[in-house]
């Protein structure tokens, strides 16, 4: 199937189902609060037009980057969160009052009563709706920093203290602007780290204004260097395009290939996988990577997704770090991503091998975090005691 083909019906299943969830928004709105007919069709028309906003958005991001789509781009991803809740809290008072008619509590109200009680209980659920998103901005801002220490098979003695700085999934785009990137840069810096590595998702998918990332991605310090691999979204993007924006900007993409650090520290970098279904390209060889390595030497390996880490950990490597998953970023999306990706967010552990699967420091979609706050991850490897 042509790649436009996948794409459209991809993009035909999601607006759907977003359509669906605004489609019982609005019937719910109306059952709950009956509106008269003018009002009704102003609400309709406002739906419809929130339906079709972040879709709008998305593909204007792609070539253009000015107020408009910036706003729009705004206005329809919160909206797309604040969605989410007005969904899941209008279900749930349905199935309450579903309830209420089986069981025998029964509140007897006249016409007027119930009316007057249900557009209250609206009111109620909207404020509690815009409290949840409020407090949801503020936490997909509250950038914190992980800290852990991990031993490392073969470290050299004189290694052991190395530092890495890992940052995952910032997707610099509409909403994540130079002023956030250099934010982002900003306390990398001040972490003062032998290596700092980025695995994936650095930009958007729609990023008309990518080679404008390159200035306060060029202030990026560490001792050793910036390494870099791919994300599913620097396909989405462009990958050429991407790539060659980090370059300019001092980083090292690792695409298949490994480099060597002080000490003899490998550190092995794979593009991901998306890259096979979008361009036509056969998956990356994760073996003969792994042919390239020396298994009398410490090993990292950095891939997007968190996933080959058993054939990682079985072939030497002492340490992955991956991305990816934004550790669900939205309750109750949380539990959909731990199906998806049963190595949640965190340190995972098989034999002597590491795996840290961060939850990024960026957002997709809504720029809201709920359970799931951004991280930069500090490391420090130890040499493993015998």
């Amino acid at each position: 199937m042509p790649q436009w083909a996948s794409f459209a019906i991809f993009f035909s299943i999601v607006l759907s189902v977003y359509g669906g969830a605004h489609y019982y928004l609005y019937s719910w709105f109306v059952r709950m609060t009956e509106p008269t007919q003018r009002l009704r069709r102003i609400v309709g028309l406002v739906f419809i037009l929130l339906v079709i906003s972040f879709p709008v958005a998305r593909v204007l991001a792609r070539y253009d980057f000015n107020s408009f789509s910036y706003h729009l781009t705004l206005i329809s991803s919160i909206w797309m969160g604040l969605a989410l809740y007005f969904f899941l809290v209008a279900l749930a008072s349905d199935l309450v009052l579903a309830a209420c008619k089986i069981f025998p509590f029964k509140p007897r109200f006249s016409a007027g009563q119930s009316v007057l009680y249900r557009r209250v209980l609206v009111a109620c659920i909207s404020a509690a709706v815009f409290m949840i998103g409020g407090y949801a901005l503020g936490e997909a801002r509250n950038l914190r920093v992980t800290r852990l220490e991990i031993p490392l098979p073969g470290l050299a003695p004189e290694m052991d203290g190395f530092s890495i700085v890992q940052v995952t999934d910032i997707h610099y785009g509409m909403l994540t602007k130079n002023d956030k990137l250099s934010k982002i840069v900003d306390r990398i810096n001040e972490l003062k780290a032998d290596i700092v590595v980025i695995t994936g998702d650095l930009v958007d998918e729609g990023v008309s204004h990518m080679e404008e990332m390159a200035i306060p991605l060029a202030r990026l310090k560490s001792r050793q260097g910036v390494f870099a691999v791919t994300g599913n979204h620097e396909y989405y993007a462009g990958v050429d395009r991407a790539v060659d924006n980090m370059k300019k900007a001092g980083v090292k993409v690792l695409r298949n290939e490994k480099a060597i650090l002080p000490g003899g520290l490998q550190l092995l970098g794979i593009d991901d996988p998306t890259g096979s279904r979008r361009a036509g390209n056969p998956l990356p060889d994760f073996d003969r990577l792994l042919l390239q390595l020396d298994s009398k030497k410490p090993a990292i390996l950095l891939y997007h997704q968190p996933i080959q880490f058993e054939k990682a950990a079985s072939s030497g490597i002492g340490l992955q770090l991956s991305g990816h998953t934004h550790g669900g970023q939205l309750y109750p999306i949380i539990f959909i991503s731990r199906m998806i990706y049963p190595r949640t967010p965190g340190l995972h552990r098989i034999g002597e091998s590491h795996l840290y699967v961060s939850r990024g420091a960026g957002t997709w979609g809504p720029p809201m975090r709920l359970g799931s706050p951004p991280e930069l991850v500090y490391i420090i490897l130890r040499v493993k005691n015998t």
